[in-house]
């Protein structure tokens, strides 16, 4: 439920917020509330003062604005009641619906209804409005103070000066996506990912394995972006060493392979044996030890051993048996 919410929230914005571009009008004072069963907190209402066309208050294409992506159908008016229904495509997610309004000369009351599935879970938003006319006429033509601010808002949420490429790639789905809501930084956020995808490890990872579990509304970063992850992830792999094993290693599965056998013989040949089975069984032993830190797989300069070699039950049994051959001579 947590990551759906920004997503509900936004539908809900975009979807039930009175009509601003309509010119000459009325200027109404609208308020509008959302409710969604389950929530952890009640959602806030909103007011804002809006023009609407002279007589638009009974018109839910007027009252409730019709935003591209929910379209009214079936709207039927019967006395001063008016009700219809309602498809919302968010993002490749549907939602429907239904919706009805009473109005007057100078106010309006009304509800509307949505359900669906959303990243798998039963979504239910009930959104209640109501409106009162102020009486002074308008010039709908350009934003209200309300759009305008929101306006502001987004694209300050759209902003990319100060992310690392690494933030912009958790991000991508604003960017990138579907419908994205900052399509507009689309190129910039592409050129930072295809300059540092080759390079960077964790950037990499991060590319990979978003495109590898793909969810509802998300698109693949690498072919929006034009990036061939396969030659990527032959340049990336040749790259991979203690630094960057934890994030290479699931992508690169035989240069990890030989990455650990190449830390275990620098472990084992790093020790004395009086026999060479006691070799063997070194070179043979478990590569769970080995994470990617090449401090944590060989022996220090002072010649101490590495942690991994101490908590080996085994290794530590050989270890007391030489202490015990040299102090009793045998």
């Amino acid at each position: 439920m947590k990551k759906l919410l920004p997503a509900c929230l936004a539908l809900a914005a975009a979807t039930f917020t009175a009509a601003a571009f309509a010119s000459p009008g009325e200027l109404w004072e609208i308020t509008t509330k959302t409710e969604m069963p389950g929530m952890p907190f009640a959602m806030p209402g909103s007011t804002q003062q809006v023009c609407m066309p002279k007589g638009g208050a009974s018109d839910p294409r007027h009252s409730v604005q019709q935003d591209k992506e929910c379209k009214m159908t079936d709207i039927k008016t019967s006395g001063n009641k008016t009700t219809w229904k309602m498809r919302c495509d968010h993002k490749g997610e549907i939602m429907n619906g239904t919706g009805e309004i009473t109005s007057t000369a100078s106010s309006y009351q009304g509800v509307s209804h949505l359900s669906g599935k959303s990243g798998g879970e039963n979504i239910d938003m009930t959104m209640r409005y109501s409106g009162k006319k102020l009486g002074q006429s308008c010039d709908a033509s350009q934003p209200s103070k309300q759009v305008a601010e929101a306006q502001k808002q987004i694209a300050q949420n759209c902003e990319t000066a100060g992310h690392s490429t690494a933030e912009l790639v958790s991000m991508s789905d604003i960017y990138l996506g579907k419908g994205a809501l900052c399509a507009n930084k689309r190129e910039t956020v592409c050129s930072a990912v295809r300059k540092d995808v080759g390079r960077d490890a964790e950037v990499y990872a991060m590319v990979a394995n978003h495109d590898q579990h793909l969810v509802t509304g998300s698109v693949s970063i690498a072919r929006t972006c034009g990036i061939n992850m396969a030659a990527t992830t032959k340049t990336m792999c040749k790259t991979l060493n203690g630094k960057n094993y934890r994030n290479l290693s699931p992508y690169c599965p035989k240069e990890a392979k030989a990455y650990r056998v190449a830390m275990r013989k620098k472990e084992c040949e790093g020790r004395s044996y009086t026999a060479h089975e006691d070799l063997s069984k070194c070179l043979s032993g478990d590569d769970s030890r080995y994470t990617g830190d090449d401090s944590d797989s060989s022996s220090s300069s002072s010649g101490k051993k590495s942690r991994s070699v101490l908590d080996n039950p085994a290794d530590a049994a050989i270890e007391g048996a030489k202490k015990l051959k040299g102090m009793f001579g045998f």
